[in-house]
């Protein structure tokens, strides 16, 4: 029935081909409220004598002491030398305002970008752009998941878009751009479109559905500036609410901004990712700097990693170490690496991105010890050793089903578990072989073969359904023993999380199923989690998702994920229930590096931080690794 669906689909779109393109097909089956629609961005139009003055506190500020003098009758000369070569060619083409991508392709039509392979080719800017993680929100490939049902995860469009999440709560379809209000009339802005490229009234709701291309209205939102200028302002990033009576989020569109591009630099990729790696408290956030000029951001406590990328955590950071050194690009879709444990796309997805890449498999080189500790790489991956700790607010557990107030702000928030950044608190130890769950469970063997290791411990709830007749372990054994043998495992460290939210009883089996959304707005001023997930379950969208169109094209390959058969659109109030995942969450972490590696005692003693019985290993054998320490 879904592939006769998505063959009905497929003919309708050749047969109105000629009347109108095939993404505005697809924008016709969303709701209204959900299409994309052109966007009327504030231009600022300077003057000549406005252009000198951002040119020459451009120079000032990034070029000096390289170019020792700017004195104002050599200018141009000091813009030949400057880091910033669009201010020449701004200047010699005559453009004084910039209008967003479309000013970006008037040079930039085309673009010369590695092919992977040590050589180079042309491709156009726009495709390029528009068919990348960072835009679409809904790749359909380059996963390396697998769901409960041992399938791997492929040509699937399910991810940030539309599925919740423990640490934000809702998805992009009902907390996008959200204006809240505190008890004392505080405008706040909250939403998933802060940290996004796109700058629509939404998320691109069509690219879910085969064939779709970008629109203009969609390609013309796109907020280029905030991942390629030195001197964008992080003040705009607030929601703004347009004639139309919609919310999108702002962004900084000033000259000033469009001269100073440049590739981008960890600055620039840290406006969005510190707020996953340190997270919103950590100081050198420059987002947190910067919250907004009249609604300002939420900031929220609890990193989803822990692990900042700044000097005073991580070793590369220190060392002026950019993202993309590691994280190679092919014009703008950039290596996540092959290794991942939870549903997030990768533009790359055979493109590696290790440690051994530049350290080499030996890559301890001088003192007694180098010998040994090369060996052990064989089976401890170079994080467990060199990611001594977490940020201090580290986030384990997060209860979005009791909420509570927080004074500061006269907002309601989650009540939050322990921040820890230790092992055994924050950092749990895991076999690793890349593979995961797209519920964010790291599978890997212990390669001793005796098995005695299980990636994953399920621990049933009478709600969940037939979760007490479900034999958890025999269908270890079957479906997962064989996934987790694949490949090689090592011992990795992993960022442990637990969250309680709330869940459709009729979507859901033995390994999980629906976690509802909250509506931000509902839940930051009332503190009232169930009217908040009745509010978010009136969106059109989610709506749509409970309809026959979403049930044969994405949501009964949901459900067989998670061993249920078939979605069941019936979705009734009557039936939900919060509830704690299924298996706790255990994310990868691979930042806040730390020149020295752990000593041997760390983990070779009776408080080590690795529990070799867990681990896998024979009681006798974990007693002697316990007692190799010096």
């Amino acid at each position: 029935m879904k592939k006769l669906g998505i063959v009905l689909l497929g003919l309708a779109v050749v047969v109105l081909a000629g009347w109108v393109s095939r993404s505005h097909i697809i924008n016709l089956m969303m709701p209204e409220a959900y299409r994309p629609e052109p966007i009327e961005y504030k231009v600022e139009e300077v003057l000549p004598g406005q252009f000198d003055e951002y040119s020459f506190e451009l120079i000032s500020a990034y070029d000096l002491p390289a170019i020792s003098t700017v004195a104002a009758v050599a200018l141009e000369s000091a813009e030949r030398r400057s880091q910033f070569k669009h201010i020449e060619r701004f200047r010699e083409a005559g453009i004084t305002s910039y209008e967003g991508p479309e000013t970006c392709l008037s040079c930039h039509e085309k673009i010369r970008i590695s092919d992977g392979n040590g050589g180079f080719h042309q491709v156009d800017l726009r495709e390029n752009l528009t068919g990348t993680s960072h835009f679409t929100f809904a790749a359909k490939t380059g996963f390396s998941t697998y769901g409960f049902n041992g399938e791997k995860v492929d040509n699937f469009a399910l991810g940030k878009i539309n599925r919740a999440c423990g640490i934000p709560g809702s998805f992009t379809w009902t907390g996008w751009a959200v204006e809240v209000e505190g008890a004392e009339g505080q405008q706040y802005s909250e939403g998933c479109g802060q940290c996004h490229i796109v700058g629509q009234y939404g998320p691109i709701s069509g690219a879910m559905m085969p064939g779709y291309e970008a629109t203009d209205a969609e390609f013309a939102a796109t907020d280029c500036l905030i991942c390629h200028s030195a001197e964008y302002d992080m003040n705009f990033r607030e929601v703004v609410t347009d004639a139309n009576g919609k919310s999108r989020w702002g962004q900084d569109r000033r000259l000033i901004a469009a001269l100073s591009v440049r590739k981008p630099t960890a600055e620039e990729c840290l406006r969005c990712h510190q707020h996953n790696l340190g997270g919103d408290t950590y100081e050198p956030n420059p987002a947190t700097a910067a919250p907004g000029y009249t609604r300002p951001r939420l900031v929220h406590p609890g990193a989803k990693r822990g692990t900042p990328y700044g000097a005073d955590w991580d070793v590369h950071a220190a060392a002026g170490m950019n993202c993309i050194d590691c994280h190679t690009t092919q014009g703008h879709k950039i290596a996540r690496g092959t290794r991942g444990v939870d549903l997030v796309a990768n533009d790359l997805p055979g493109v590696e991105v290790t440690c051994e890449n530049c350290h080499t498999a030996e890559p301890h080189q001088a003192g007694a010890m180098a010998a040994i500790y090369n060996v052990h790489t064989e089976k401890i991956a170079c994080e467990t050793c060199h990611i001594p700790r977490l940020y201090p607010d580290n986030l384990v557990y997060r209860d979005w089903a009791n909420p509570v107030f927080n004074e500061h702000e006269g907002i309601w928030v989650p009540a939050n578990g322990p921040f820890d950044g230790e092992p055994g608190g924050g950092i749990t130890y895991r076999w690793f072989n890349g593979n995961g769950t797209f519920m964010a469970n790291a599978l890997g063997d212990n390669p001793n073969g005796e098995g005695r290791y299980k990636a994953l411990a399920t621990t049933p709830n009478a709600l969940w359904a037939g979760s007490e007749d479900f034999d958890y372990d025999g269908y270890y054994e079957e479906v997962f023993r064989p996934i987790a043998q694949e490949g090689e495992s090592k011992i990795w460290p992993f960022k442990r999380f637990q969250a309680v939210m709330y869940e459709d009883l009729n979507n859901q089996g033995p390994f999980g199923g629906m976690l509802l959304p909250f509506d931000y707005k509902v839940y930051y001023e009332t503190g009232d989690p169930v009217a908040s997930v009745q509010k978010a379950a009136e969106s059109p969208m989610v709506q749509k998702m409970y309809g026959s169109l979403f049930k044969w094209y994405m949501m009964d390959q949901f459900m067989e994920y998670m061993v249920v058969d078939g979605w069941d659109t019936n979705f009734s109030m009557d039936r939900i229930a919060s509830s704690p995942m299924r298996n706790e969450a255990t994310l990868m972490i691979n930042h806040a590096i730390s020149k020295d590696g752990r000593g041997c005692n760390e983990c070779h003693s009776a408080e080590g931080i690795l529990d070799f019985d867990a681990l896998g290993y024979s009681p006798e054998r974990a007693q002697a690794l316990r007692s190799m320490g010096f």
